[in-house]
């Protein structure tokens, strides 16, 4: 974990509001009514979804109009947003969508010339593309963190991660994770998972994570 001295530091740093918005667009997502189990009482459960409650309705509007003016929040906004996630039960599973979300979002905003030449580039090259859209990435989502790139597997290493610092527990981590597998599948156009093999929150000196190729 970041001593108390990082977690200072990171505060006076940034993070795309782009983060923030489609944690909680994702959460609220998972809890749409469609969700609802055979027999369950909505009017019972409803209030319990917090993904569908006027707080959440309130900041997913307050972060759309941070994102249209590239706005960026603080890291310790961005934490607390992470420490309400990890309470549910599904977190892997929402922070993990999330970050998949993120990759398709920057990806997107790519020209669709740019995209479509991607796609027709030599293996060599759309790796480098990715690896360097990857950096471009990152750095806007791992606020002070020391970030670096490896190549054979494509892999982020944070040292100080945002997801670290903000859940002890590590759960958080696997939005990183969905970051770099689906960036990584959008620029190689072949469906990629993560591996997270080193995590700072359970004892490793940082975080890792791993891009592999699905068969």
């Amino acid at each position: 974990m970041p001593s108390k001295e990082s977690a200072r530091g990171a505060s006076a740093s940034s993070v795309t509001p782009v983060f923030p918005l489609i944690l909680l667009e994702t959460m609220r997502d998972m809890d749409r009514p469609e969700e609802y189990l055979e027999g369950e009482d909505v009017a019972i459960s409803m209030p319990r979804r917090l993904g569908l409650s006027d707080v959440i309705y309130t900041q997913i509007h307050r972060f759309r109009e941070e994102v249209k003016r590239r706005r960026a929040q603080s890291p310790e906004v961005v934490a607390d947003l992470i420490r309400l996630v990890i309470r549910r039960p599904d977190a892997d599973e929402i922070f993990e969508e999330a970050g998949r979300r993120v990759a398709r979002h920057f990806w997107g905003e790519r020209a669709g010339a740019y995209r479509t030449a991607v796609r027709w580039m030599p293996p060599f090259l759309s790796q480098r593309a990715a690896l360097k859209a990857s950096r471009r990435l990152f750095r806007q989502l791992a606020a002070e963190g020391q970030m670096s790139l490896t190549t054979r597997p494509p892999g982020v290493r944070i040292q100080h991660s945002l997801t670290s610092y903000a859940d002890p527990g590590g759960a958080a981590c696997a939005f990183y994770g969905g970051v770099l597998s689906e960036l990584m599948g959008q620029y190689l156009g072949r469906k990629h998972a993560s591996r997270h093999p080193v995590c700072e929150a359970r004892g490793g000196g940082a975080c890792e994570w791993q891009a592999l190729i699905v068969a």
